[in-house]
């Protein structure tokens, strides 16, 4: 991320305040029951509306400037330039449907801010992350409808800074992963599985194994489970992004094994 170290010490400070200040993890927690249907997550978890925050995230954590050079839209199939959004529309002529492209574009983070801090045993069961409708109708808005297309993690902190291990962010890009409950998932938090789909649970000490392994590799950020998914390793600065509704990939927060996992989470919002 561009200024990252100063950046980073701004959010820190932020996360003391909205959850290290609110919420004691000394105290002793009841162990969430989570709804039927939704994936089993017992973080500590703060969120608060802030457009200024957002639009401060924006343009300092380097999406806003590159986020013309990263992404092309698959949604529709076409390729979309300059990281906007391609939406298929219908407009009769003599009678005759002409699809018609109409380019969406990517106007910021959402002002949902969310921050999270998982410690010692806690984790975040496999989910799909849902695409939010949202209106800009408070003071600083223009009264106009975004839509959230892309997850942004960003990650405070990881084994290298402090004494955190486990916490690693997993996709299954097949969707293989065995859940409780084979359902479909809207979204936040929601439990799924794709129908036909077989899969081993990942569990924590697999995920250490495979990581001493690929220690030495080129890239120690991430690295492949034995049941096909991809393990992101939380790193300080790392932003992580990724699609979000209808074509999110199956991931889950895997446990803590010992320290504490702090994680902002915003999205990427587009015009309707």
């Amino acid at each position: 991320m561009q200024d990252n170290a100063t950046l980073i010490d701004y959010i820190q400070q932020e996360m003391k305040v909205q959850i290290d200040d609110k919420i004691d993890p000394s105290k002793p927690r009841v162990r969430p029951v989570p709804r039927p249907g939704y994936a089993f997550r017992d973080n500590d978890r703060i969120q608060f509306q802030s457009r200024d925050f957002a639009t401060m995230l924006w343009n300092k954590c380097g999406l806003r400037d590159r986020w013309t050079e990263l992404w092309q839209h698959p949604k529709t199939g076409l390729d979309a330039l300059y990281g906007d959004s391609v939406a298929i529309t219908d407009r009769g002529m003599s009678g005759r449907h002409q699809p018609k492209a109409r380019i969406r574009r990517a106007v910021g983070l959402s002002r949902n801010i969310r921050m999270y801090r998982y410690q010692n045993g806690q984790s975040f069961g496999a989910h799909y992350d849902e695409s939010v409708t949202d209106m800009n109708d408070d003071e600083e808005g223009d009264g106009q409808e975004t839509v959230s297309e892309y997850t942004v993690l960003i990650y405070l902190n990881g084994d290298k800074d402090s004494d955190l291990i486990g916490g690693e962010t997993v996709f299954y890009p097949k969707g293989k992963k065995t859940t409780t409950s084979a359902v479909t998932g809207t979204g936040t938090g929601r439990q799924a599985m794709k129908k036909g789909a077989k899969g081993s649970k990942s569990s924590s000490a697999g995920v250490s194994e495979q990581a001493d392994k690929d220690s030495n590799s080129a890239s120690s950020m991430f690295y492949t489970l034995p049941n096909g998914g991809v393990a992101v390793k939380p790193q300080q600065g790392l932003l992580l992004v990724h699609k979000h509704g209808d074509e999110c990939m199956l991931h889950e927060g895997l446990i803590v094994e010992r320290g504490y996992k702090y994680v902002l989470r915003t999205d990427v919002v587009y015009e309707p």
